[in-house]
């Protein structure tokens, strides 16, 4: 279970069962519109949408009886984000104004240490933009605060700890350095802070397996949704495959918003996995994350659409579906276009095109992307040579 640095990591399930037409997210119909539009000019796009805020919580009013302390108000991921934008815009303004300002100073690196466990938050809930705009902020607000954090590591702060690892394992601040930050995640358990088991249980994971299973298991029984959903595959990849487990797990990691989990359950169904295949209800599964922009679920509602399982067979939508999750990046994805825009299959044959996406799934390691590839060549040189036949007979 390699660590990562923010982009999308594929476990031996998530990746591999794609290539036959899609393992690996917009609803057919937004679908349909949006991928229209792409059709005529299939560069990237910039970035998504910032995720939609939701309601801020407000305090209940206090009561004429016994009084009760309230339950301290969690904000939504993106409220946080600006709140500690604002706050870190304010304290580098006065420190322009007065270098020396020793308590500014002090307010930044405890605030640089917030926005690791939020950036670290957002990865875990698999929000790659969320987890992008933290690592914009840091480039700008947070270049100073290493020094800081590392004096309050050195006073026994746990949480600071974890905070350099974050950015060590990420290159936040400096070159990545994936060494350093396992070493930061084992100084931050050692000193109580809990919230470094999953990624102590990642660098552990090849020289202690059974210690860093038990540590995922500790980190997702504490609600850290990553650690849900690895627990599902890793019940997914036994022999015999622990359905039970892996259901239970990728049914909170789900419900917790992980998109990916929510992929992986509609895969189950798709395949079959712990009963008979019901593609109908992974379709429902895959329009849940591809209506809020996950790739994998894009490329596989794709694939259920060309193949018409589960919905009606419709290879244009399939078409669409691949097209979005193609200039998503998703590897899979550009090959199951570039296969159809060979063929003609849902859409105008378009040899050009079909190189471009084939080439890029093929740069991205998609062995068939190489095989097509080299059939569309061969296809070629024949039709040349079946023109200069036909040439030379009619001299």
């Amino acid at each position: 279970m390699p660590l990562n640095s923010g982009s999308q990591r594929y476990s031996r399930i998530a990746f591999c069962l794609s290539l036959s037409l899609g393992l690996a997210a917009v609803t057919v119909d937004a679908a349909d519109t949006e991928a229209r539009k792409a059709k005529a000019q299939t560069a990237k796009p910039a970035g998504s949408a910032r995720p939609a805020k939701t309601a801020k919580p407000v305090k209940a009013p206090a009561t004429k009886q016994k009084a009760r302390e309230a339950a301290p108000a969690q904000l939504d991921a993106v409220t946080e984000l600006e709140i500690i934008h604002g706050e870190a815009i304010t304290l580098n303004n006065a420190l322009t104004n007065n270098p020396d300002d020793a308590e500014a100073q002090q307010k930044l690196v405890l605030l640089s240490m917030r926005a690791a466990r939020a950036a670290e938050r957002a990865l875990s809930r698999g929000d790659d933009n969320l987890f992008a705009a933290y690592r914009t902020q840091f480039g700008k607000r947070f270049t100073a605060t290493r020094p800081g954090l590392e004096a309050m590591a050195g006073r026994g702060i746990g949480a600071a700890e974890f905070a350099l690892g974050v950015l060590d394992l990420h290159g936040l601040i400096g070159e990545r350095n994936v060494e350093r930050a396992c070493a930061r995640f084992a100084a931050a358990l050692d000193k109580d802070f809990g919230g470094a088991k999953f990624r102590h249980a990642e660098c552990m994971e090849k020289k202690e397996p059974a210690r860093a299973l038990v540590l995922m298991r500790e980190a997702a029984d504490a609600g850290h949704v990553g650690a849900m959903e690895q627990l599902g595959r890793i019940c997914l990849e036994a022999t015999p495959p622990d359905v039970a487990c892996a259901q239970a797990r990728l049914d909170r990691a789900a419900r917790e918003g992980r998109l990916s989990a929510t992929t992986l359950l509609g895969w189950m169904q798709a395949e079959g996995i712990g009963g008979k295949a019901d593609p109908a209800r992974a379709a429902r599964y895959y329009r849940e994350a591809a209506g809020k922009g996950e790739p994998t679920a894009r490329n596989n509602l794709g694939e259920l659409y060309e193949r018409g399982r589960g919905v009606e067979q419709d290879p244009a939508k399939a078409f669409d579906h691949y097209l979005l999750a193609a200039l998503a990046g998703f590897p899979p994805a550009q090959f199951n276009l570039g296969r159809l825009l060979a063929t003609g299959k849902g859409t105008t044959r378009n040899i050009a095109e079909a190189r471009r996406w084939l080439g890029e799934a093929a740069t991205a390691g998609i062995a068939p992307a190489r095989q097509l590839l080299d059939h569309l060549d061969k296809e070629e040189a024949a039709n040349k040579d079946g023109a200069a036949t036909r040439k030379d007979a009619a001299r």
